[in-house]
């Protein structure tokens, strides 16, 4: 596949997924979906026109998505990369709350409604497995045939973004997006990316049920401690902001060092050391045709839309 084909395959998924908003408006009353069957339904708005791509474009998925096995100790790396990561990535979520709503936090807490085995078996794992099978081994994997193989790495994250159709969202997702692309290069396995959303997406959704059972009697005292204070909502955003960019700074950096240890334990930094070589090619296929650009226009009117909507709302 290559990258003009990866852009038609993700303007694909963006009428498939318009097409599917239309079709739950229309039938809204007659269609009544749990959270859990919405959610495996989102799912499959994304997957299957990735899958009727890859039939019309016969691209075999072997050799093209790098699915090897991977050492028990790269994985508990993966995991301690993880959470050495969510400092970063809580900062730029703080940020997009500057100016927009957390829609994670209004999405997880309708979770606790729902058996916790089943919400961390679709959202924690099986969501994570397909979303990077979609953006970093189909998209990014077209994208990176190119030989641009930062541009690759930068758009597959920002489609992933944009494709949460939320800017609080999409600011987050670009930052998990190119990390994962950084493990997937440094393991030379897709599986390296599926563990590290996966272990993103379990944690929020633990976290989700933890904030959930907190008694009536400690919301009370917090909501007192909040009402006494003399902090702002966006002071005290501020305030949370430097202190996690601090965190962050220091976080990012040894992130950066096990990275290395990750490559160098996979057997994988020569091939690091070359994609500097791959990247100053200057015969390169160009990342951006009319069809990616229809689909980020109608992803960005979409978001803005909703933004505007939420506003008048409120």
């Amino acid at each position: 596949m290559s990258a003009k084909k990866a852009n038609w395959t993700f303007l694909a998924v963006i009428l498939f997924n318009a097409a599917s908003i239309v079709v739950l408006a229309i039938f809204a009353g007659k269609i009544n979906m749990t959270m859990l069957q919405a959610l495996l339904v989102s799912q499959g708005i994304v997957l299957v026109p990735v899958l009727l791509s890859l039939i019309v474009t016969r691209t075999r998925l072997k050799g093209f998505i790098p699915c090897k096995k991977i050492k028990l100790t790269t994985v508990l790396l993966i995991i301690a990369v993880t959470y050495l990561s969510m400092p970063l990535i809580s900062l730029v979520n703080l940020i997009s709350m500057l100016f927009v709503e957390n829609e994670a936090n209004n999405m997880m807490a309708g979770f606790v409604e729902v058996s916790p085995f089943l919400i961390v078996l679709v959202v924690g794992i099986l969501g994570p497995m397909n979303e990077e099978f979609v953006f970093r081994g189909v998209l990014y994997h077209g994208y990176r045939q190119s030989g641009r193989i930062i541009g690759a790495a930068v758009l597959s994250a920002v489609l992933f973004g944009m494709m949460h159709l939320n800017f609080n969202q999409m600011g987050y997702a670009i930052v998990v997006g190119i990390i994962a692309v950084l493990l997937i290069e440094c393991t030379g396995s897709i599986l390296a990316s599926m563990i590290f959303h996966a272990t993103i997406n379990t944690s929020s959704v633990i976290a989700a049920y933890a904030i959930g059972s907190i008694g009536k009697d400690s919301m009370d005292i917090q909501n007192a401690t909040e009402a006494a204070s003399s902090l702002t909502y966006r002071e005290t955003l501020c305030m949370e902001i430097s202190v996690y960019m601090v965190i962050a700074v220091i976080a990012t950096a040894i992130v950066g060092c096990l990275m290395y240890v990750i490559a160098r334990n996979e057997k994988r930094t020569a091939h690091m050391e070359a994609l500097g070589e791959v990247c100053r090619i200057k015969k390169k296929e160009k990342l951006f045709s009319v069809p990616l650009w229809i689909a980020m226009g109608l992803c960005m009117a979409y978001m803005i839309l909703n933004e505007v909507m939420m506003h008048m709302a409120g």
